[in-house]
Order: C-alpha cells, then structure tokens, then sequence
C-alpha cells in the first residue's frame, strides 16, 4: 500500500472541503470564469515602473479601519479580521421587521461555515443607545451563536456605525420616522461578503433563503480559490 504524498493529501482535503463550491462556480459562471467573484466599489488605476516598463494596476476599494465593542466585551478591530473571510449585517434588537429574519438566515451562514475557521459574521447594531452589551449578549445567545468568535455582534460610537455602513459597505442605514409608521432605525437587508484582502466580493438579500444558499457557496468560492496557486505551483 503506498503512502500519500503530502500533495495528494492536501488535494484530497480541498475536494472534501470545496467539491460543491467548485461544482457550483462551474455551472454558474462557466469554464472560462472558475473560481473569480466579482470585486465591488470604487477603484483607481496606479501606475508603476518595473524594470523600465510601464505596468498599469487596478487599486480597488477596501474596508477602513473600524474599532467596536463586541458582545463579549472586546474590543474589535480590522486587525482581528485579517485574513479573514467576513460576513456583514446591519441589525437592532428591538427590529420586529425585517431582523428576525435576517438572523434566522445568518443561522444557516454560521452552521454551515463551522468548518471553515477564517469565516467571521460581524452584526453591527445601529441603536447603540438601547443595544447595550447585555442586550447584545441576550441577542447572540437567541441567534445561537457560541463563544468561538465566529459570530460577533457589535455596538460603538452611531454616527461612526452610520458612516461605516456607508462609506465602507455602501449600504444604508438612518433612522427611521415613527410618526409615519417607520422603525425606529432602517437599514438595509443586504448582507456583505468581504475576502481576506478586504474587498466587497458580494451582496446577498439577508432574508431571502437562495440569497443565502449562494452567500454559503460564494464563501467557499473564496476559500478554494486561496487554494489554487499552491496546487499549481511546483514547489
């Protein structure tokens, strides 16, 4: 019986891991576009000089840097995420509309990401006045997130959560007009995928279940595309 090289291994690991995500990019994006998602935002061209000739790069939009207070109590920042594949949401607890939904669909995020450990949900209160840590604490617990760090729901400063979600994310967020019969706050459904070099990869309607199933196999999309240049690669 021979022995497994640590290639082939390593091979046998990504299929396990990703058979359905590479399955998936197949049918959907064609033989010509495996394993490429879409960047988003903005983006500038820079230009520079190697060895005297004149290459052209495409500088896209990435995350800024950001520091909240996570349900646990600690402080998170960018940092914490480095090299993390990041789920965004935009959340309160005292949402009757369309919250309970989306956290319902985050569920199936967070159970079907556990094997993937560099997978991060990050929920972004935008009533930190009333979402306080015990608020939070309780809002997790009901989500059914555990104390692995994979599920963290945030509160800070709100004008630098309102200006995050927009500036970073480009989804809105603002209060709402209760005399009119708004919510107190509204904020969008969509939920953001970002890679680990953090760019905007992805958009997906938080409350819409095949949103959510392609959300799952877009994550997967990032993580087996980490593993390509090392199968080719001959060292």
């Amino acid at each position: 019986m021979k022995v497994k090289t640590p290639l082939v291994k390593t091979i046998i690991l990504i299929a396990l891991l990703c058979g359905p995500a590479l399955i998936y990019i197949g049918i959907t994006h064609g033989r010509h576009n495996i394993m490429v998602l879409p960047i988003f935002g903005p983006r500038e061209t820079a230009t520079t000089m190697i060895d005297g000739k004149e290459k052209i790069d495409t500088v896209y939009h990435t995350v800024s840097p950001f520091s909240y207070t996570a349900h646990n109590g600690k402080t998170i920042t960018e940092q914490d995420v480095e090299d993390k594949i990041v789920v965004v949401e935009y959340f309160f607890a005292k949402c009757e509309g369309i919250c309970p939904k989306m956290r319902t669909q985050l569920r199936k995020v967070y159970a079907q990401t556990e094997s993937i450990d560099d997978v991060v949900i990050l929920s972004h209160t935008v009533d930190p006045e009333n979402d306080n840590l015990d608020v939070l604490k309780q809002y997790a617990a009901d989500a059914g997130a555990t104390d692995d760090g994979r599920w963290l729901f945030l509160t800070g400063d709100k004008s630098e959560l309102y200006d995050h979600a927009r500036k970073a994310y480009f989804i809105g967020v603002q209060e709402g007009n209760q005399s009119a019969g708004e919510e107190a706050f509204l904020h969008s459904d969509q939920l953001v995928l970002i890679d680990k070099e953090q760019r905007i990869r992805g958009y997906y309607t938080g409350t819409d279940p095949v949103e959510i199933k392609r959300l799952i196999d877009e994550i997967k999309v990032l993580k087996a595309s980490e593993y390509i240049p090392r199968i080719s690669d001959p060292s």
